[in-house]
């Protein structure tokens, strides 16, 4: 009970009130839900004690009063207390103690509390007031809403890395889906261009050889007339201009059956270099002073294996597309260099040599570069060109087994890219061979195999103005009866590659069972390459493609005559 002084000398009346304050006040202590103590300020022993204080720790006041801390906690835990009490007392002041531990009979308790110095009149602290809450079911349920909520954020984060992953793997998935229906879409683009490619090439081919069978009737027959001494000036001249006419066709057939890639080559082992290098001065003839052509040669010696002719064709025709692109002067570049190209679906790369043809000129549009190397697309206008320039050059790189490609944009030029692969032959300068000459005196004997009577009438009109022995053949198996009948009366065999149910080769391959020495020419205005290739040239065999120059048919009749009596005699090799 809180010391208080009595005036023994008052009324009964004033002790009577102070009698009831003090019950009144000692109810408030001891119904206050929190504990309440109250220590002396010299030894820090308990003074008084309130009923929450006793449920709170487990003991009655009795055990407590007159007692100190030292008598009830550890060591380390009264140092603690004992620190705030004499903290409280030496400032005067309230000191808070958000939460602190307390071992009690109902275990260990967290309380939150308030110590507060009680000063005598001179302002002398002379006892120490204490509150403490019980916090422990308030700090478990914090702790436990921080575990929960560290829990939580934990589970966000990680689910939000787990977010973040699929977003990505989403996004990855996304964009290679999007490249995959793009190259998709290219490849699909791609296909049925080659297929519309195909489509016309195999259209353009049927068209050449047609027409090439036409052409070789007109050129033999206009020939043959203009050999003719009875021919009048007047109709000689017209004659001459037919075959003017005819030759200019032949051109543009020869550019179709290279767009369709059914010429016959004869590849051999070239130095791209050497061939830029040999066309130079006729390139600069062809794009003017106005132009600058300039050549770029790659270090090295740049094999491939194609036929020499038409990857000249391939230059003169990229180069001369540049010089009509470029107005009022500008800039062609050729050159060569060594470059590796991936190969799709193989996983690898193959060397290749490029040829590059560049120029400063007015460029093409997206619609434009998508049919360049269609046959008879032309930006020229009319009578300035066929539009088999491009398409002649796609058909002969694609047959010598290379690619081409192009990049354009409107003013600012273009840049044709052909890649062709390298050889690993070696460059070979060989001699001319020898002319073989027919023995003077000797009756030249053909069997001519020809499924097209314009074509075999003037074939055989032709050999025969030159004192040669014909005998026609409109089919393979008519050939076969005839040569069984007598194989020695022939010397030269001159056949069509391709007819109605039998092949050329197929034909002569029996010959040569009947004949082993048997010289062969083949003509043909439309063949498979792979087909003559290997039943054709591989063989040592000759090719004539049509419309061949009549002289060139004699000729090439009269050498193998020649090779062919040479080999008889003993003194020549089989070709």
């Amino acid at each position: 009970m809180l010391a208080h002084s009595a005036d023994e000398c008052a009324p009964a009346a004033e002790l009577h009130g102070l009698s009831q304050a003090e019950a009144f006040l000692d109810a408030i202590f001891e119904n206050i839900p929190h504990m309440i103590f109250v220590k002396d300020a010299e030894r820090l022993a308990f003074s008084r004690f309130n009923r929450a204080g006793e449920e709170l720790l487990g003991m009655p006041r009795s055990a407590l009063l007159g007692k100190t801390d030292h008598d009830f906690w550890p060591p380390d835990q009264v140092e603690q207390f004992v620190q705030k009490d004499r903290e409280t007392l030496a400032g005067g002041k309230l000191v808070e103690i958000d939460e602190e531990p307390i071992q009690t009979a109902r275990g260990l308790r967290w309380l939150r509390t308030k110590k507060i110095p009680l000063l005598d009149a001179a302002g002398v602290p002379r006892f120490l007031l204490g509150i403490s809450e019980d916090i422990t079911e308030k700090k478990q349920i914090y702790e436990e809403l921080l575990r929960t909520r560290e829990e939580l954020e934990q589970r966000v984060i990680e689910r939000t890395a787990q977010l973040s992953r699929l977003n990505e793997e989403l996004s990855q998935e996304v964009t290679e889906r999007k490249h995959a229906e793009e190259a998709l879409r290219k490849s699909e683009d791609q296909l049925r261009h080659a297929h519309k490619m195909e489509a016309v090439g195999l259209l353009a081919g049927g068209v050449a050889h047609d027409f090439n069978n036409l052409l070789t009737v007109i050129t033999g027959y206009v020939a043959t007339l203009l050999s003719d001494g009875g021919t009048s000036p007047a109709m000689r001249d017209d004659l001459t201009q037919v075959s003017r006419a005819a030759e200019q066709a032949a051109t543009l057939t020869r550019q179709l059956l290279a767009f369709s890639r059914r010429q016959v080559l004869n590849p051999e082992v070239l130095d791209l270099n050497l061939i830029i290098t040999d066309l130079g001065k006729m390139l600069r003839r062809l794009i003017g002073e106005d132009i600058h052509l300039q050549v770029r040669l790659s270090a090295r010696p740049a094999l491939i294996k194609a036929d020499p002719g038409q990857i000249e064709q391939v230059i003169l025709n990229l180069v001369v597309n540049a010089r009509d692109a470029v107005e009022g002067g500008g800039q062609i570049t050729v050159e060569s260099s060594h470059v590796e190209v991936s190969e799709p679906g193989r996983g690898g790369s193959r060397a290749n040599v490029m040829l590059s043809v560049r120029d400063t000129g007015q460029g093409m549009d997206e619609e434009t570069r998508a049919r360049i190397f269609e046959p008879f697309f032309t930006t020229k206008e009319r009578g300035r060109g066929t539009g088999l320039g491009l398409a002649t050059v796609y058909g002969i790189v694609q047959q010598s087994g290379g690619t081409i490609s192009v990049s354009s944009e409107l003013g600012f030029g273009s840049t044709f890219k052909v890649y062709l692969p390298v050889t690993r032959e070696e460059l070979r300068l060989e001699p001319p061979l020898a002319e073989s000459a027919v023995p003077v005196g000797c009756l030249i004997s053909v069997l001519l195999v020809e499924d097209e009577e314009m074509v075999r009438s003037v074939a055989r009109r032709l050999l025969e103005r030159h004192s040669m022995r014909v005998v026609e053949a409109e089919n393979p198996q008519q050939a076969l009866a005839i040569f069984r009948a007598r194989p020695d009366d022939f010397d030269v065999v001159v056949s069509d590659v391709v007819m109605p149910g039998m092949s050329g080769p197929a034909m002569v391959d029996e010959l040569l069972l009947l004949k082993p020495g048997l010289k062969v020419l083949y003509m043909s205005g439309y063949t498979n390459n792979a087909l003559v290739h290997q039943a054709v040239t591989e063989r040592g065999f000759v090719f004539l493609q049509k419309p061949f120059v009549p002289s060139e048919l004699v000729r090439k009749v009269q050498e193998l005559a020649a090779a062919a009596a040479a080999l008889s005699s003993g003194s020549g090799p089989r070709s």
